[in-house]
C-alpha cells in the first residue's frame, strides 16, 4: 500500500474522539513544509518582518518580533536558516551562502552533515540579492551542453539551482591593411567575444527550456595585389560574424555584434578603402557581407606612381554569423548545477 485516504472528522457522538484524531492528522499534513514568511532584501540588510509562520522538523513557529541583519557582502546572495533554541521553543534566524537540501518528506531544504554549522535545520524558501558565492565551474551536474541547439526541454529535480549561459562567440574586428612594399593584408577578424548570464533559481516546473547559441564564423582575410605604382597594396580583414544568443527559461544572453572590416592599405599617399561597419560591404570594392554577417574588408588602392590611374583591390569578405549561417569553430554553453549545504 503506497497510500491511504486521509478521511474527513466524523460528526456522530460516538465518533467525537476519532474524529478530532482525524482533524490533527488533517491539520499536520497541510502544514507539512509550510513557509508563509516575506523576507526582503533592501541592498545591505535582510529582514523578516513580524507576520507568518514556518514548519521546521514538525514544529511551527510564529514570526513574533522582527530580525534583520547586515549582509556580511553586500554583493553576495544569502539564504536564511531557522536557528530553534535548545529545548525548540523559540528560534531565530542567521544568514547562509548555500540553501539546504531539498527533502521531499518533509517539503522544504534542510542542512545535512552538519553544513556550515546547521545540521537538520531548514532554510526559508527564499534567497537574497547577489552573486552565488563561491561560483561552480566545469560541466553542470544537473545538465551540461556545450553545443549549438534551437531547442532541448529537460526536467531538474526540486530544489535551489544555479544556471550559467555562455552565447556563442561573434564581434571580431578585421584588420587593417597596410600598404607598400612589405605592408600586408589585414587578419580576418577572429570570433571570441561571448556574453554570459548567471540566475539562481527555485526548480518547481515539470520542464525548461534551452537553447544553446552557436558562434559567428571569422572573418576572411584580406586580399594581396601585385606591385603596382609605388608598391603593393593590401585590402583590410573581414570582421566576424555574430554571436548567437543562449536562452534558459527566459533568461538570455544577449547576441554579440558582428565585427567590423578592417580598413585597406593604400598606396603613395592615398588610403585605402574603408572597411564596412558589422552587416556591410566594405568601401573600394569591400568584401561581401549583409545581415548578421561581420563588415567586409576595405579594397586596398593603388595610383600608378601618382598618376590619375586608379586600380582599386578587393578588400576580405565578412565572416558569416552564427545566427544566418553553418556557425564557427565554438559554440555558447548551458552549465546548470544543483546546490545544497
Amino acid at each position: 500500500m503506497s497510500m491511504q485516504r486521509l478521511n474527513n472528522p466524523s460528526q456522530l457522538p460516538q465518533g467525537v474522539v476519532e474524529g478530532y484524531q482525524q482533524q490533527n492528522y488533517n491539520m499536520a499534513a497541510a502544514r507539512v513544509g509550510l513557509d508563509t514568511t516575506n523576507p526582503f532584501d533592501n541592498g545591505t540588510t535582510v529582514t523578516v518582518p513580524v507576520g507568518g509562520v514556518v514548519e521546521v522538523n514538525g514544529v511551527m513557529y510564529r514570526i513574533t518580533s522582527q530580525w534583520s541583519q547586515t549582509k556580511p557582502n553586500a554583493n553576495t546572495a544569502y539564504w536564511i536558516v531557522v536557528v530553534p533554541s535548545a529545548d525548540g521553543s523559540t528560534a531565530t534566524f542567521a544568514l547562509v551562502t548555500r540553501p539546504g537540501v531539498w527533502n521531499p518528506q518533509r517539503q522544504g531544504c534542510y542542512f545535512t552533515n552538519n553544513a556550515q554549522g546547521h545540521n537538520n535545520r531548514r532554510t526559508l524558501n527564499w534567497v537574497s540579492r547577489g552573486t552565488l558565492a563561491n561560483i561552480p565551474t566545469g560541466n553542470g551536474g544537473a545538465y551540461s551542453r556545450a553545443t549549438k541547439i534551437n531547442r532541448d526541454i529537460i526536467s531538474l529535480a526540486r530544489g535551489w539551482h544555479f544556471v550559467r549561459l555562455e552565447s556563442g562567440a561573434g564581434g571580431g574586428n578585421g584588420g587593417n591593411g597596410v600598404g607598400g612594399i612589405g605592408g600586408s593584408a589585414g587578419n580576418g577578424g577572429v570570433a571570441n567575444n561571448r556574453l554570459a548570464a548567471d540566475m539562481i533559481f527555485f526548480a518547481d516546473k515539470p520542464f525548461y527550456n534551452i537553447k544553446v547559441g552557436g558562434s559567428g564564423q571569422n572573418g576572411t582575410a584580406g586580399s594581396t595585389s601585385g606591385n603596382q605604382g609605388s608598391g603593393t597594396v593590401r585590402s583590410g580583414g573581414g570582421g566576424s560574424g555574430s554571436g548567437e544568443e543562449s536562452v534558459f527559461d527566459g533568461l538570455s544572453t544577449g547576441m554579440v555584434p558582428p565585427g567590423n572590416g578592417g580598413n585597406g592599405g593604400g598606396s603613395n599617399a592615398r588610403p585605402g578603402g574603408m572597411g564596412g561597419r558589422a552587416g556591410n560591404d566594405g568601401h573600394i570594392n569591400g568584401g561581401r557581407a549583409g545581415t548578421f554577417l561581420g563588415g567586409g574588408g576595405g579594397g586596398g588602392i593603388s595610383d600608378d606612381s601618382g598618376e590619375i590611374e586608379v586600380n582599386p583591390v578587393l578588400g576580405g569578405n565578412g565572416g558569416d554569423g552564427g545566427q544566418s549561417q553553418a556557425e564557427g569553430t565554438a559554440g555558447g554553453s548551458c552549465n546548470i548545477f544543483l546546490l545544497g549545504n
